[in-house]
């Protein structure tokens, strides 16, 4: 089973206590100091199109892009139900190393670990390529990931989720399979979801890997793919990364 076949249908369910309002707000800031005339944003790994509608209410033209036709069905359906936005929000089904929209965007970006699922070294080029296809001399990329030094520090661990609404509850178990020296984290996840009115319970089972980078490893992939770091912080509070940041961004301009 493909990483989010299934999972596509509990997604939002499963994140309801994720900030995206936070994080669109964050987003909106790097965008304001590193190109505060931008108009649109290419957004890859879209899920279920919470950043974009998000992002679209600031006023930006969005471009969503998912891999999952399940999650892209969804990302569709919540654009409709939000008619003021609606207009600004587009959503394509197109994979990160190899789509092509024809166009370039003042702002690419691919939130939420989404650079952390290439796991292999020509996908990450060639994502870092997909970046570069769509920007201009005054475009920026925008993208967060593990970081490296914090998976070091604090190897991942076995860890629960449970959500639920009127219909269903749910429970996830994460369960990590570390590859240290391919420095891939392979998180295997178990879900077991109660239909309330039943009390039937189904499950299924999901691998996603999960690849951890160093800085250094990002300068030399970048420079390769005519990109250079202007800024990179800790997600959400722009400080200086250290072993405790997991999740670690960069801002990108054309080297």
């Amino acid at each position: 089973m493909s990483a989010f076949s299934d999972y596509a249908q509990i997604y939002d369910l499963l994140n309801e206590g994720k900030d995206y309002a936070g994080e669109a707000d964050f987003i909106d800031r790097l965008i304001s100091d590193h190109a505060p005339a931008a108009e649109s944003i290419l957004n890859f790994g879209c899920g279920t199109g919470a950043h974009d509608l998000l992002l679209a209410e600031k006023g930006f033209r969005t471009h969503g892009v998912e891999l999952s036709p399940d999650m892209l069905m969804q990302a569709k359906t919540r654009s409709r139900a939000v008619e003021t936005t609606a207009q600004n929000c587009l959503f394509s089904l197109g994979d990160l190393r190899e789509f092509r929209a024809g166009e370039t965007y003042d702002v690419v970006t691919a939130l939420f670990h989404v650079f952390s699922y290439q796991t292999k070294q020509e996908d990450v080029f060639s994502s870092l390529k997909t970046f570069r296809a769509h920007m201009s001399d005054s475009s920026v990329a925008i993208f967060d990931l593990w970081h490296g030094p914090a998976v070091q520090a604090t190897p991942p661990e076995v860890r629960i989720r449970r959500g639920n609404n009127q219909k269903i509850k749910v429970t996830r178990i994460a369960e990590p399979d570390h590859d240290v020296d391919g420095r891939i984290v392979r998180v295997n996840f178990t879900f077991f979801v109660e239909d309330k009115a039943s009390g039937s319970i189904s499950t299924f089972r999901e691998e996603h890997p999960m690849r951890y980078f160093f800085p250094e490893e990002i300068d030399t992939l970048t420079k390769e793919a005519g990109l250079k770091t202007v800024e990179t912080g800790e997600w959400l509070t722009r400080n200086r990364p250290t072993s405790g940041s997991w999740g670690v961004y960069y801002v990108m301009r054309v080297a």
